[in-house]
């Protein structure tokens, strides 16, 4: 009899190509089935998560859809989990499901930040980026609220399928000040991008920092922006900022994922 679970995981992504499992790469998804596979003897297992992060990408609450034939409480699932996966992976929630949860397309709002700094020195990290240029926050904060309504983002995003839907809704664009959103690894007195949406194209949050960048160093203006939303052909305004500034923090359903479900025997 096969059993369904939501889980919410947390990871540090810097170790990881992405979520997506790969053949030749670790990815998040990857190494979760590996690590499911061996702690129940059996590979018939599914996972679905409801955002496929790219390389070096954080989540504080990417939403994961399991299958497995084995029965588990939540909790000893969990714990099951936690005992065995590398210790950049934690499962945080765990709860049964049913088999038609539609774990992407339920999401209704997903909520992303991206840190960053703006200081003289080279710093290299892996949870942050910092632009030594200096850069106009005020002009940039001012740039952010065009990213906000209904936009073709055919010039936001990385060879996206052609059949991909490129509209997309962002209720809130916005850069705030020195926040110390997480802790460690030197995040502290970072900036950070705050972006919510109704879903995103391939490495599109990364492209509109790059372009809220270019327009703190003056290589972009803001009517930039508004002419590239209104073509399908190609304009460039940004360049894709490094994966490890950017971390998922939450996804909102039109179900709730762990509202619990009785299972059938």
């Amino acid at each position: 009899m096969k059993r369904y679970y939501n889980l919410e995981l947390s990871y540090d992504g810097q170790n990881y190509f992405g979520w997506q499992k790969q053949k030749d790469f670790e990815t998040v998804q990857g190494t979760l089935e590996a690590t499911i596979k061996e702690m129940i003897g059996s590979n018939f297992i599914k996972s679905i998560g409801s955002s496929r992060t790219d390389t070096g990408v954080h989540a504080l609450a990417n939403i994961c859809f399991l299958q497995l034939p084995t029965e588990y409480t939540p909790q000893a699932l969990m714990d099951n989990l936690n005992n065995n996966l590398p210790k950049d992976i934690r499962v945080t929630r765990c709860e049964r499901t049913y088999k038609q949860f539609k774990v992407i397309y339920f999401a209704k709002k997903k909520s992303y930040f991206y840190l960053f700094k703006n200081l003289p020195q080279e710093i290299d990290s892996d949870y942050f980026t910092n632009i030594t240029t200096p850069l106009d926050i005020n002009k940039m904060k001012e740039a952010a609220k065009s990213f906000e309504g209904l936009h073709n983002f055919s010039n936001f995003c990385y060879k996206a399928s052609p059949n991909s839907e490129k509209n997309k809704e962002i209720f809130t664009c916005k850069i705030i000040e020195n926040q110390d959103i997480l802790t460690g690894h030197n995040r502290e007195g970072s900036y950070a991008l705050i972006v919510e949406g109704s879903g995103f194209l391939k490495q599109m949050i990364r492209i509109i920092m790059g372009t809220l960048f270019n327009i703190g160093m003056g290589k972009v203006e803001i009517k930039d922006i508004e002419e590239a939303f209104s073509t399908t052909d190609f304009r460039k305004t940004g360049f894709i900022t490094p994966g490890g500034g950017l971390y998922l923090k939450e996804i909102e359903f039109i179900r709730d994922p762990f509202k619990g479900h009785s299972v059938n025997s």
